[in-house]
């Protein structure tokens, strides 16, 4: 009897085994299965995050919006074929139409979605057993690209030329350009020397073939390539006439960039330079309400590096950046009998650039309504405030001042870079000189490039302050100001890099 039992016994432990098996093994070729599923679904959408990011980037190929759009199909195709092998993990095949599997949508204001779907079929191994032969693995991703508005505000002073950088710089700022979206993106360019000059008010046709291009007729890599580099460094003026490119275009939903180059401090400033009562000028404007002063616009500017004023000149130059700098002031005539500058007023005053006698004082504050009688931020001043004077119940920045001539110019710039990253409205002290008066504009981003090989070296801390980068001793956090970039290039042959820093760190904002 416990022989038959045990038999029996056994006959169950066969059936029970069996039934087992047949359980355990499509359960465990379950679990494998889908392990190796969920790996391949992890890689195929990693392929398609980056093929979205990889197409929004690609949107900055071609001249319009057709040819960006095949750029930014064709890339995002690419990139997940890259990324996604097609015999990982037992793949058969992957899958990624251009028409119907990347999308493209504008509909949006000041931005364009790429969005991306990509298919793998990958075999299964154990559910063999019960015919389910392969599956379908589709990930999806989606990158918006916020169009870019920037306006290159691009030194061109004398200090290029004597370092024989002028032309590493052009090329940088050419290789610049080229990296944004030509239909999409809003581009100008600014120069300044002594004078300032849009050369390129901003548009969306800055590389050509579409529209009509501002005079003279060219792209803003041909204005580039044009540029004579000679002259001083009127920062705070172009930095303002930076701005109001932006504030013109009112695109507050795009990105709003600056683009500051520059080689080595500011050296001059607008002013209405107020005539001394003994002074010989003649034709000088009579005081206004306003400006309480017997007074001579024009561009005030001191020898770089030796602390020393000189003056007038004219702060705006109505050619293009290849045209003459330091011409007489605006005024014209009404410099008449003054011994500023040589040649001035139908008088010749050459050699006499340094003569100061003419003058009470620089104003402390210049056209565009910028300090310059201290460093300008509510945590600390970065510059030794300069000395003054007092004529009446007016007070004057001293001339001939061995601290005055450097400062008042970096104070000025500084004040400016703060005032136009808190979004401030055009001063009606610039009216005839700024187009948008009473208008502003938040959220613009200020980045500087600084080539440190000039004969004459530039301030850091400076740049870093009209950047507002968190090294800045003035350093507002966003979202009150926008935090940019500041990047040094020792030398001409690391510009081009500087520039394509920050050329990607804007697209990677964008995006």
């Amino acid at each position: 009897m416990k022989t038959r039992k045990r038999q029996a016994e056994r006959g169950i432990a066969v059936i029970a085994t069996t039934i087992m098996l047949v359980i355990l093994i499509p359960v465990i070729g379950l679990a494998i299965d889908v392990t190796l599923l969920y790996v391949d679904k992890a890689r195929l959408q990693g392929a398609a995050d980056g093929a979205a990011l990889a197409g929004a980037e690609s949107l900055a190929r071609g001249t319009n919006d057709a040819a960006q759009q095949t750029s930014a199909r064709q890339a995002a195709a690419e990139y997940v074929f890259l990324n996604y092998p097609t015999t990982f993990f037992f793949t058969n095949s992957i899958t990624v139409n251009q028409a119907t599997d990347i999308t493209i949508d504008e509909s949006v204001a000041n931005q364009r979605t790429v969005g991306v779907t990509a298919h793998a079929n990958v075999p299964t191994l154990f559910m063999r057993w019960l015919n389910f032969t392969s599956t379908n693995v589709n990930a999806s991703a989606t990158v918006t690209r916020r169009d870019v508005n920037i306006v290159v505000v691009m030194d061109r002073s004398g200090s290029l030329a004597s370092s024989g950088s002028c032309a590493a710089v052009q090329q940088a700022a050419i290789n610049f350009v080229n990296k944004f979206s030509n239909g999409s993106d809003n581009l100008g360019l600014v120069t300044f020397g002594a004078s300032t000059h849009v050369d390129f008010p901003i548009a969306n046709n800055f590389l050509g073939a579409s529209g009509t291009l501002p005079a003279p007729a060219s792209t803003v890599p041909t204005l580039i390539g044009n540029i004579t580099c000679q002259s001083s460094t009127s920062s705070a003026m172009a930095l303002w006439y930076g701005y109001d490119q932006l504030v013109g275009l009112n695109q507050p939903t795009a990105l709003n960039v600056i683009l500051f180059f520059t080689d080595g401090k500011p050296t001059g400033v607008n002013v209405n330079m107020p005539i001394a009562p003994g002074s010989t000028c003649t034709g000088a404007h009579a005081a206004t309400a306003s400006i309480p002063w017997k007074y001579i616009n024009g561009l005030y500017n001191t020898y770089t590096n030796q602390d020393e004023f000189f003056g007038l000149s004219d702060p705006i130059n109505t050619g293009y950046a290849n045209s003459a700098d330091s011409g007489q002031t605006t005024d014209g005539n009404n410099s008449a009998n003054c011994g500023y500058m040589g040649g001035t007023g139908g008088n010749n005053y050459s050699g006499n650039q340094t003569v100061t006698s003419d003058f009470l004082g620089v104003p402390e504050i210049d056209v565009f309504g910028d300090k310059m009688v201290a460093g300008y931020g509510a945590n600390s001043a970065y510059l030794t405030p300069v000395t003054t004077v007092s004529s009446g119940s007016n007070t004057f920045i001293a001339l001939n001042n061995t601290t005055n001539a450097d400062y008042m110019a970096e104070n000025a710039a500084d004040y400016a870079a703060q005032a136009i990253r808190a979004g401030v409205v055009e001063p009606t002290s610039a009216t005839g000189l700024l187009s948008n008066i009473g208008k502003g504009l938040s959220s613009v981003v200020i980045y500087t490039v600084g080539l440190g090989n000039a004969p004459y070296p530039l301030s850091v801390p400076l740049l870093q302050r009209i950047s507002n980068v968190a090294a800045s001793p003035i350093y507002v956090a966003p979202p009150t100001e926008q935090q940019g970039d500041f990047i040094l290039a020792p030398t001409s042959a690391d510009i081009n890099a500087a520039f394509a820093t920050i050329a990607a760190e804007i697209l990677r904002i964008a995006k």
